[in-house]
């Protein structure tokens, strides 16, 4: 299934992390068809050997299948009928309602309410020999569940739960993941999931028995209770704005010996904060593969980091413990890096944009265009060798006036994920409004409104 449900379950007792078992089921598509406005929650899915022999004869790739059915009072699905089938004319329909007897929802809703009588959505995988879903390599430890407990939660002894939906890249990295659900809201159980995925590894999704990207995961973590006698260290941050950060280079020339043979390898380090910006005293937290050096490339690669702040923050430093992640490629592998979200630092202002507004446009009494600019990012984050790749209304420089505008911009050198920016490629859009008096063509100043790129 596209989006594979694993569980991370931080127990009262031995505070162990647990993995679900993963079914071929998945109502988390985004099309609930029938049944939308509910989320049945599932108790018992189609065993992995019934859904292996249930693949179509006929078919040659993996296929998916979506099926409305009806629930019974006692959690069953009846009167199942064929909703979607990819590819279509292959058997994944038919395939799927021999499984979905196998299958049981809770007999009430978040409410409280029968679900009897309900109409329900259900997918299915199937996935064709030699392919699979990612499934995990590096799961947090005890420990790490245990430091990233949010301290407020922890001060008023609240439990609670997070979601985070990650991609799975083709090395098994973790990227672009974001807050799915938390509850109860306010208490940080979301911002202390995403603390964690720098730490996890998992296999990618294998097509045609190829890793391929884009394999998505769903991931719910959950903190039962306050265990007895937990003291939390300082506070932990992440995604600091880095005034300067390893190079491409540097990266690929820390790839560790002990590694040769490997494709990818990841660390992550705990570091404290010196007065002059710099990390001190890091520990490995997290390295995988372990035993192959790439928590001591990560420790070499720190003292290239260095944050700004303010003299008068410099005080509460020695309160604060920064999380920061790694991702390794060998230096013969293809460059697997993707801009997924970068971090701006410095951006735009509504006088910036509004020195940046094109004359041509003024003259011709043009007040609202489109420019759109290919840019190179540099080691620091700010964008290089600029292109303008479209502009609307055409003839009146909002494709130069784009160009002119995007100078200002800085995004961090460093991504949430583990990996430079440098030399990877952005598209962003920009929208040009001019109200009032006729603008004056000049250089953009900085500021605080960022504009919505289009990442390459």
């Amino acid at each position: 299934m596209p989006h594979r449900k694993l569980l991370l379950a931080l127990l009262a007792a031995g505070l162990c992390a647990t993995a679900a078992a993963a079914s071929a089921r998945d109502d988390d598509d985004g099309d609930d068809g029938p049944q939308a406005g509910w989320k049945p929650q599932w108790t018992t899915n189609a065993p992995r050997d019934k859904v292996k022999a249930a693949f179509p004869k006929g078919a040659k790739e993996s296929g998916r299948a979506a099926l409305d059915c009806v629930a019974t009072k006692d959690g069953k699905l009846v009167d199942c009928k064929i909703a979607k089938e990819m590819p279509a004319g292959q058997g994944f329909g038919a395939a799927a309602l021999t499984l979905v007897g196998y299958e049981r929802i809770k007999t009430k809703d978040d409410q409280g309410a029968s679900v009897a009588g309900r109409p329900v959505r259900t997918w299915f995988e199937l996935l064709a020999p030699g392919d699979a879903n990612p499934d995990w390599l590096k799961r947090p430890t005890a420990s790490d569940l245990a430091a990233v407990f949010p301290k407020k939660a922890v001060a008023s002894g609240q439990s609670g739960r997070a979601s985070i939906q990650c991609k799975v890249t083709v090395e098994g990295f973790l990227e672009a993941c974001k807050v799915k659900s938390e509850d109860p809201v306010g208490y940080g159980f979301g911002a202390a999931a995403l603390q964690l995925a720098p730490q996890l590894r998992m296999t990618p999704k294998i097509r045609g028995g190829k890793p391929v990207p884009g394999g998505d995961v769903t991931v719910p973590v959950i903190w039962p209770n306050v265990p007895q006698g937990l003291t939390l260290g300082p506070s932990l941050v992440r995604d600091l704005p880095w005034i300067q950060a390893p190079t491409e280079a540097q990266v690929k020339a820390a790839w560790p010996k002990e590694a040769a043979g490997l494709a990818s390898g990841q660390a992550a380090l705990r570091c404290g904060l010196a007065k002059t910006g710099a990390l001190t005293d890091c520990d490995v937290i997290a390295e995988s593969p372990g035993g192959k050096g790439f928590g001591k490339a990560a420790k070499g690669l720190a003292k290239a980091f260095r944050v700004a702040f303010q003299p008068e923050d410099a005080k509460t430093l020695s309160n604060l413990k920064v999380d920061l992640p790694f991702r390794f490629r060998s230096p013969s592998e293809p460059d697997g890096r993707r801009l997924t979200r970068p971090h701006w630092v410095r951006t735009l202002t509504a006088e910036g944009m509004a020195l940046a507004y094109p004359e041509a446009a003024v003259k011709a009494g043009v007040k609202t265009g489109q420019g759109a600019a290919r840019c190179t990012v540099t080691a620091t984050g700010e964008l290089a060798d600029c292109q303008a790749v479209r502009e609307s209304p055409a003839g009146l420089d909002f494709g130069a006036a784009t160009i002119k505008a995007v100078a200002a911009l800085r995004m961090n050198p460093w991504t949430e994920d583990g990996d430079p920016v440098e030399g990877l490629t952005i598209t962003i859009p920009v929208q040009f409004n001019w109200e009032g008096e006729p603008p004056q063509s000049a250089k953009p100043a900085q500021g605080a409104a960022a504009p919505s790129p289009e990442h390459r």
